[in-house]
């Protein structure tokens, strides 16, 4: 789903196939020398491509506003709630609090389960709950 926006991506910085195919993976599942390929070449250029589709995204009515979100959320459940590099861009534009939240709204309803850690936002999640589990062993030790 996420190729209408690789399209749009590849219509105005003239992407080569490599770029197309790192645009599609998530981060999480690039081999080394992929990721060093992203980082030298596609992660310097991120802002520009943001910045584009911040435009397009900006000049849109709503419901054509609310498209994009069904696409982002579509792509993100097709891989189990996790999102490609492309997603990660769309997400920044649209709100990623609110893909989230749409993306476990839809989830629940079609009966898709998401991958663990997915529903709140991955990373965030498990900080969390280091963040309790601490907070709790260092009640009990100043209890002492």
């Amino acid at each position: 789903m996420a190729e209408k926006f690789i399209e749009i991506l590849k219509r105005e910085f003239d992407l080569n196939e490599m770029d197309i195919n790192l645009l599609q993976k998530v981060i999480r599942n690039i081999n080394g020398d992929d990721r060093r390929y992203y980082f030298r070449n596609l992660k310097p250029r991120e802002k520009n491509f943001e910045k584009t589709l911040q435009s397009i995204y900006d000049s849109l009515e709503p419901d054509s506003k609310k498209r994009w979100l069904d696409t982002v959320v579509k792509s993100m459940l097709e891989r189990g709630g996790e999102p490609d590099i492309t997603d990660s861009i769309v997400m920044r534009i649209i709100g990623p609090v609110s893909v989230y939240n749409h993306m476990r709204l839809k989830a629940e309803k079609e009966g898709i389960l998401l991958k663990a850690l997915t529903g709140l936002g991955g990373m965030g999640a498990l900080l969390v709950l280091v963040v309790a589990i601490t907070a709790v062993l260092l009640f009990f030790i100043a209890d002492k």
